[in-house]
């Protein structure tokens, strides 16, 4: 049984639910830009790369008000969230997720894909804690009125998503000064600090953001920085563009993504020409060169930071699935994220073949290493 932790700011219904339909696929009342916390549990039933072998369980939501029976020590919403967070990131060395979803997810799907992410992704020798953030996706596909209201409210859940980005780096900077305090206290008991408070400092922020969640990553980004006063700290690690439904030109753009190069060491960007999910977005929703259909336009012109990922040979799973998904269905294209997560360098892997050297890659078809 997995616990994910997650923030949304979708409609609530109900505080706590044993089938997770505490959330509607509109707004919170109080606007786009206000967002709760919660945490979710999803057992694993079968095959992981399955979607119909995760189950949603007991959903609840950290109480944003205290009654009359709570004690004066009892914490209100992202405090509550945090501690729990800090005790398991205490007990184990792990880095932290923060998982943006696509189009046509309701709250189910995304905590299914959550719990998939932190079992598939979290093998690299250092587990992770993925957290996710659940805007209102109407979960339809058909209709090109949910199309565009999904990208719509994405846009919009851009503040809630930099507001809740903040409190999550301001949480786990005040974790790292706590794990370097240790340190410096052994130092100066005149012992040598141990293997798991060394280990402690090197917790890392990483994104994954899949399709339309990229449109919203762009939304919250901009926000992030605005609310920052323009300054953008260094926070994220890793972070992984999965078959954006973005511009091409976006992270050249400073009105679009290209902050992210300011908030990221490395963006890896995943695509595949034949993903039929963004044909349609590109011949019927008006949306011309996607990003995650033939990667960064003018990559040569990018940070060299900026990394692209060919995933053709590797994008097919079910048709229902468009060629979409092969970020989290595909063994080869998870491989090759763990990979990156645990260190490895992006040259010299046998799953896969350097297109431009030191720039971009193909994953190779039934290559497992």
């Amino acid at each position: 049984m997995a616990e994910i932790f997650f923030a949304t700011n979708r409609d609530v219904k109900y505080e706590t639910s044993k089938n997770s339909n505490n959330f509607g696929t509109r707004f919170n009342e109080g606007g786009p830009q206000m967002f709760r916390l919660g945490r979710t549990e999803v057992e694993l039933k079968g095959d992981p790369l399955d979607d119909d072998a995760w189950e949603v369980g007991r959903t609840d939501l950290y109480s944003e008000t205290l009654n009359s029976r709570q004690k004066g020590g009892a914490k209100l919403g992202s405090a509550a969230m945090f501690a729990d967070l800090r005790q398991i990131l205490k007990e184990k060395n792990r880095d932290v997720i923060i998982y943006i979803h696509g189009f046509a997810n309701d709250f189910q799907n995304t905590a299914k894909r959550t719990a998939a992410l932190e079992h598939l992704y979290g093998d690299s020798g250092k587990s992770a804690i993925v957290v996710a953030f659940s805007w209102p996706s109407n979960g339809k596909v058909f209709g090109s009125y949910n199309y565009h209201s999904d990208r719509d409210d994405a846009s919009l859940s851009g503040v809630a998503m930099a507001r809740t980005l903040m409190k999550l780096v301001e949480f786990l900077q005040h974790l790292r000064a706590e794990d370097r305090q240790v340190i410096i206290d052994a130092q100066r008991e005149g012992r040598v600090p141990d293997e798991e408070e060394l280990k402690q400092c090197n917790r890392s922020i990483h994104i994954v953001a899949h399709s339309m969640g990229n449109w919203a990553l762009r939304h919250a980004v901009n926000r992030f920085a605005e609310l920052n006063e323009g300054r953008i700290p260094r926070i994220v690690d890793h972070c992984f563009l999965m078959a954006a439904d973005d511009d091409a030109d976006s992270l050249r753009e400073e009105h679009k993504l290209a902050k992210l190069l300011k908030l990221a060491n490395y963006v890896h960007v995943y695509h595949a020409r034949d993903d039929r999910a963004l044909e349609v977005s590109d011949s019927t929703k008006g949306n011309p060169n996607r990003m995650g259909a033939h990667g960064p336009e003018n990559l040569d012109l990018l940070d060299e930071r900026v990394i692209a990922i060919d995933c053709q040979d590797v994008s097919g799973t079910s048709i229902s699935h468009g060629r979409h998904q092969y970020y989290r269905l595909r063994k080869e294209v998870i491989t090759d994220v763990v990979a990156t997560l645990a260190g490895v360098p992006q040259d010299g892997r046998k799953n896969r073949v350097a297109t431009r050297p030191g720039r971009s890659w193909r994953i190779l078809d039934g290559k497992i290493v």
